[in-house]
């Protein structure tokens, strides 16, 4: 069973999902399209880790690891934290999104994408070998059920046009330029 949390961040709440040990997904709080209530799950509050009693048909309360949910949380927390001040590190460990074959080979092309790189919509559509399902790839990138950690903010139009993010187009543009920001300082 999925439980999540709703964090704090500069760009806004992020919706935290676990299943167990693992991250299932993250969310802009104002997402869109908004996730299914049934992939959220139960909500667990991020400083009491207290989850609240739901008894399914048989009378039984659902099946879940509070303690490894909370520690999901933790670790995420504390890498995006990390990732908003500026310090690069691995993502935290998540389960592969489920999804279509062809979306799971576009998130897996959008999470190689180096911090502060980005890359076109026709880019991985041609590194996936055809260079017009550009708009397919789109598709995929906006269904990314792991914001942030599966990058989607890096993928832009031609020309390196800031077009369409789950979370509007302004706070891609707050990631992009975070992220060009520490790379510079990196650099210098």
């Amino acid at each position: 069973m999925n439980t999540f949390t709703i964090i704090d961040s500069p760009i806004g709440g992020l919706v935290l999902v676990a299943r167990n040990e693992k991250l299932v997904g993250v969310y802009h709080e104002y997402h869109s399209p908004e996730p299914s209530p049934v992939l959220l799950g139960l909500p667990i509050e991020a400083d009491s880790q207290q989850i609240p009693s739901v008894e399914d048909a048989q009378g039984e309360p659902p099946a879940f690891d509070e303690e490894a949910a909370a520690e999901v949380f933790r670790r995420t927390g504390d890498w995006l934290r990390g990732y908003f001040s500026g310090a690069v590190a691995d993502p935290v460990p998540y389960d592969p999104p489920a999804g279509t074959d062809f979306q799971r080979t576009v998130w897996e092309a959008v999470a190689d994408i180096p911090y502060g790189e980005t890359r076109t919509y026709k880019d991985i559509a041609e590194g996936l070998g055809n260079v017009l399902m550009g708009r397919a790839v789109g598709a995929a990138v906006r269904a990314n059920p792991l914001s942030l950690i599966i990058p989607g903010h890096r993928v832009v139009g031609a020309g390196g046009a800031i077009t369409g993010y789950a979370a509007g187009v302004a706070v891609k543009r707050a990631l992009l330029e975070l992220e060009a920001a520490v790379t510079a300082g990196a650099a210098a």
